[in-house]
């Protein structure tokens, strides 16, 4: 892993972090909280996707 990609990655999970503690910190509404927790699922995801598959798979010989 690059280190921009380590940069990236720390960026992202610093986000998630930070909107769950707001989150909880408010004591938003439901809606609210949904909201956040759809950021933290969007963000979550989009880790997943960046990565290539043969990071995690690689051709059985």
């Amino acid at each position: 892993m690059l280190m921009e990609d380590t940069n990236r990655t720390q960026h992202k999970w610093a986000c998630v972090q930070f909107i769950a503690e707001v989150s909880l910190i408010a004591n938003c509404k439901p809606s609210d909280l949904k909201l956040a927790l759809s950021l933290i699922a969007d963000l979550a995801h989009s880790e997943n996707e960046n990565q290539e598959s043969g990071d995690v798979y690689y051709e059985a010989k």
